[in-house]
């Protein structure tokens, strides 16, 4: 079982940089950077993801026009709590693209992988450690629910993708519940089990993945977690939310490979966030 979180002081987070450099580098992402990742791919045979250029020594560009800075930084932020994810190297925005590149993990995405040849119980061993570690930190912001600069806190499982940041737990269910959209008797019934969830007492603020599932996992040859990467959801947020976010659908069985990672710990989080998950999930992107 995961022990409860810690208050070990959180490694230094770094800032943002200049509007100058962030263009300066954007050019050198769109007009170096993408076209060499072309000819390496071509020449490795390397098949094409979208947003995704490999390039040689290790390193990627990741590329689309709703990347944010913050996703560089948290990356680096975990890499000093010593967690297996990229190195942040630098971001750039060119036009409407935003890029990071960074360095990159050998081995296979999890998501990838056969079931049958994936041996369960490590993973299960290393996400254990390596969300024990994540929560050892304290927030340095407080009881504030937000990214890790201290900003609005994003992704797929928040409403229309960002939410600005809350000064505490109750604030943050404030915010969640203005976009509940509530117009039948199943909903009104789900919004019960929702409010149940709301009473429920406060739960300490952790640095989180926010994304944590299949696809976002390397693993190496070993069979080990080799690495954790697309860390844009990444933020101080409470600390149910890192399972519950996984398991919103019953039937998923990552979400129940979560929740055993958890011993179980959080089963009225993760029941009250089905409920949730279920009056805002029109307000989520794709």
């Amino acid at each position: 079982m995961i022990p409860p979180p810690s208050s070990v002081p959180c490694p230094p987070i770094g800032s943002t940089s200049s509007n100058w450099r962030k263009t300066l580098l954007g050019c050198v992402h769109e007009w170096v950077l993408k076209p060499v990742s072309y000819c390496y791919s071509w020449l490795l045979c390397i098949p094409s993801e979208p947003h995704i250029y490999p390039l040689p020594f290790h390193l990627i560009l990741k590329s689309h026009e709703h990347l944010r800075e913050e996703e560089g930084l948290a990356m680096n932020l975990a890499r000093a709590m010593g967690v297996p994810a990229p190195r942040c190297i630098s971001f750039g925005i060119y036009g409407s693209s935003r890029s990071i590149l960074m360095t990159r993990f050998p081995g296979r995405v999890l998501d990838k992988m056969d079931d049958g040849h994936v041996d369960w119980s490590l993973i299960k061993t290393d996400l254990a450690h390596i969300l024990a570690r994540m929560r050892s930190y304290a927030n340095p912001f407080g009881q504030r629910i937000c990214d890790v600069t201290g900003s609005a806190v994003c992704g797929p499982m928040i409403p229309n993708g960002e939410l600005p940041a809350c000064d505490n737990e109750r604030a943050f269910q404030r915010a969640l519940r203005q976009r509940f959209r509530i117009g039948n008797e199943h909903d009104a019934g789900t919004a019960v089990a929702a409010y149940r969830f709301f009473a429920l007492p406060e739960h300490a603020i952790v640095f989180s993945h926010g994304d944590l599932k299949r696809h976002n996992i390397m693993v190496g040859e070993d069979g080990h977690v080799l690495g954790i990467f697309d860390w844009e959801a990444a933020g101080w947020l409470p600390e149910y939310w890192e399972v519950s976010v996984t398991a919103v659908m019953p039937e998923d069985r990552w979400g129940r490979l979560m929740e055993e990672i958890f011993a179980n710990a959080y089963e009225n989080e993760v029941e009250g966030h089905r409920a949730v998950f279920l009056l805002i999930e029109d307000t989520l992107r794709e």
